[in-house]
């Protein structure tokens, strides 16, 4: 029988999309574990800042130390995806995050720190990976939609951690509750494993690695000319992002005079809102609006939600703390699934994974400068509010920037 052309386009649409399915669903799978491993530390701020006696800001200074380890592996991943597959990249990262995430609860104040580094070279591992992976099965108009619902899994882990992470913690102690997260980090290095003969086919064996890799890699992103606009994007939003998702908890606790698990239950929140955030806007860049326009759009809107979250007290009630958590998480975690699909779509197939590792590692250095700076501020100042507005200033700057590009 005839097919009409209607019938058969709706044909190939759902076809590609479950060629799709399966190597999302491992991607996102990924992502979600490692980004569990690097946020289970931050969430347990006030309880590790009880035991060794010092203050739960300063808790941005490991989340700088995890991100120095993965700009290290992110620019690196690209070459090694390359010479051995991304499933076996994926595998290797959860395998080191986990096991790194399990050595941070052995006591001493300085393995937490050691540890976190070797916990975000885990994760640094993951996105070349996954672009690799995505960029091979998905269609050129979904690709938005695809990489962000992939960038979800990112939210999904912190609210993992932040739902799992302080009632552990209560029930068994903090260093149980880690370890206990960790093996759950691991073991999902071989629930991936039959997914290798399927998605490393197009490995080389061949393919040089070298210590000098990573920073060819970030040189050769830094050069491209259209990736610089993206670059400057992502070190920036990447810097504030890290920053309100380090100091969250702590800041409910310090601040808005809330216990542990609701300030986790609210850091979930700012989670939950960052994973609707993201499939929402990869369908608007797929089908209203252009991503740089959009990303000048999320960079504006992160200074409001910045100014507002500067104004949170103990007066606030418990409905308008989880309110402005959800505002802060939708715009502050949106951003990235829209930027890396623009990544794929500015450079040719065979370079998507090298320039992903490039421009992701200035993201992660972004992420280095962003938690410790932000940290800094609050501890000279003793105040949150100026480091939410200074933050805030910088972004609406990037953002204005990013819109005249665009025009």
């Amino acid at each position: 029988p005839s097919v009409s052309p209607a019938n058969g386009q709706l044909f190939h649409r759902v076809n590609a999309m479950k060629q799709v399915a399966g190597p999302l669903a491992a991607t996102m799978l990924v992502q979600a574990m490692v980004a569990m491993a690097v946020s289970v530390l931050p969430v347990l701020s006030p309880v590790l800042a009880d035991t060794y006696g010092i203050r739960s800001s300063l808790i941005g200074i490991y989340a700088s130390l995890v991100f120095t380890g993965a700009i290290f592996c992110t620019a690196l991943g690209g070459t090694l995806v390359r010479r051995i597959g991304p499933i076996r990249c994926s595998q290797a990262s959860l395998i080191v995050a986990g096991t790194a995430l399990a050595m941070s609860a052995s006591g001493p104040l300085m393995a937490i720190l050691v540890f976190g580094v070797v916990t975000g070279m885990g994760y640094g591992l993951a996105t070349p990976a996954a672009s690799h992976i995505l960029a091979r099965v998905t269609p050129a108009e979904r690709r938005g939609i695809v990489f962000s619902a992939k960038q979800s899994a990112v939210p999904i882990g912190g609210l993992l951690a932040g739902l799992l992470a302080p009632v552990l913690a209560t029930l068994f102690g903090w260093q149980t509750s880690i370890i206990i997260l960790a093996t759950i980090v691991t073991i999902f290095s071989l629930v991936i494993y039959p997914l290798r003969a399927q998605l490393d086919d197009d490995r080389d064996p061949t393919v040089a690695i070298s210590l000098r890799s990573p920073l060819s890699t970030i040189i050769e992103a830094a050069r491209e000319p259209a990736l610089r606009g993206l670059t400057l994007a992502a070190f920036t939003f990447a810097a504030l992002q890290s920053s309100i998702f380090s100091i969250f908890t702590a800041y409910l606790v310090d601040r808005g005079g809330l216990d542990l698990i609701t300030a986790g239950q609210a850091f979930a929140t700012l989670q939950t809102a960052g994973v609707v955030a993201r499939l929402t806007l990869g369908w608007v860049s797929d089908h209203w609006l252009l991503a740089r326009r959009l990303l000048a759009i999320v960079g504006i809107g992160m200074t409001a939600v910045c100014l507002l979250a500067a104004q949170l007290s103990p007066s606030w009630p418990l409905l308008g703390v989880f309110a402005m958590s959800a505002l802060v998480g939708f715009v502050a975690a949106g951003w990235p699934g829209v930027y890396l699909a623009e990544i794929v779509r500015s450079v040719p197939a065979e370079r998507v994974s090298v320039a992903t590792g490039g421009t992701v590692a200035f993201s992660f250095l972004g992420v280095v400068v962003g938690p410790a700076l932000f940290s800094t501020i609050v501890t000279l100042s003793g105040s949150y509010g100026l480091a939410f507005v200074a933050f805030g200033m910088v972004t609406a700057g990037v953002g204005i920037w990013l819109w005249r590009g665009a025009r």
